[in-house]
Order: structure tokens, then sequence, then C-alpha cells
């Protein structure tokens, strides 16, 4: 086992998956770590993947389809999306929203936009 060491997010790069949307990635042995940030507007269609997605809502406020039911998710909050479940996520407000999403387990291909294996929301 290898000694922790700190991982700043100011060295990670950043991806932009869909407008309006930036997303950093952390993988460790057996999880993966992912950070959001939606501008206003921005869309995150319903996709699936095989993994259990935790999510916690940093800041701002995000509206979710999750198997077909609506999930309003405001700063504090979290929600835990058992692996295979249809979601997607909206930002309706005016200020943008921040969130960190767990993955478990860890990811093994690169997410895909536009398929059933999407690293969302």
């Amino acid at each position: 086992m290898t000694d922790p060491a700190p991982i700043d997010w100011n060295e990670i790069a950043v991806e932009h998956p869909l407008p309006g949307i930036a997303r950093q990635t952390v993988h460790g042995q057996n999880q993966t770590l992912v950070r959001y940030v939606y501008q206003p507007g921005s869309i995150f269609p319903i996709h699936q993947h095989p993994e259990e997605q935790i999510t916690i809502i940093l800041s701002g406020s995000i509206d979710f389809t999750v198997d077909g039911a609506p999930l309003t998710l405001s700063a504090g909050q979290v929600a835990i999306i058992p692996s295979g479940l249809p979601h997607g996520a909206t930002v309706t407000g005016s200020v943008p929203v921040e969130t960190l999403n767990t993955m478990s387990p860890r990811r093994q291909t690169a997410p895909r936009i536009g398929s059933s294996d999407e690293d969302g929301p």
C-alpha cells in the first residue's frame, strides 16, 4: 500500500463532456470520484452505467430524473443511484451547481456521451 498523497483539484484536467458542464475525474484502486460544475441551463441526458453512484450536492440546486421519477437536490443533500438505473440531470436555477459523484466499482473505461454507459450526474 502506498502512502496517501494530497490531490489538488487545480491540477486535475478539466473536460467538457456537454455544453455548460465541466468534469474532473480521480481514480482510486476501487472507486472513481468525479467533480462536476454545471452552468445554469445545462442538461446531462438520461443514461445508465454499471457502477453504483453516490452524488453529493456541494452548491446550488439540480433537478434529477431517476428511473423516470423527478428528484430535486440542493446543497448539502445526497442521492444514491443504484447501478444500471437510468438517470439524468438539468440545472433550472440561475446559479452554477457543483457536485461530487463517487462511482463504485472503479470505472474501467472512459465515459462515452450518447451511449448507455455514461459517466453522469
